[in-house]
């Protein structure tokens, strides 16, 4: 292989490798013996929720939980963003970032966020 088509390949190993790299997992270890238990919700907003960066489709959240933690995975924006569980007077409230997502029981979800442009608020109902 002459040294252009060596360049070449090279660029291209360094592109494909940066571009399934970009794809990330994660692994967290938690101390304890309580079991991890994960659940899998689709979810569909109004359109204020789409303006807030949710997909405009059904989309869905995973929420893990074990070890002293309640996590849900949103996408927000084209990301996935973990919500952290915090003090809730009812349901499950989570917060990332200028977000909070909380599913106040039968009362249903809320998406909103507060941030220089106000606060913006956004209905969501389970979708089965």
């Amino acid at each position: 292989m002459n040294a252009p088509s060596l360049k070449v390949a090279a660029g291209l190993a360094v592109l494909s490798w940066s571009v399934v790299g970009s794809a990330s997992d994660l692994t967290i270890h938690l101390s304890g013996s309580e079991p991890i238990s994960r659940k899998t919700v689709r979810y569909q907003c109004d359109t204020q929720g789409s303006k807030m960066g949710l997909p405009a489709e059904v989309f869905s959240v995973e929420y893990v939980n074990g070890a002293g933690n309640s996590l849900a995975i949103v996408p927000v924006g084209g990301h996935s963003l973990i919500f952290a569980n915090i003090m809730s007077g009812s349901g499950a409230r989570y917060a990332a970032l200028q977000y909070i997502w909380w599913d106040a029981g039968g009362r249903g979800v809320t998406f909103s966020s507060d941030s220089i442009a106000g606060s913006l608020t956004s209905e969501c109902h389970r979708v089965e």
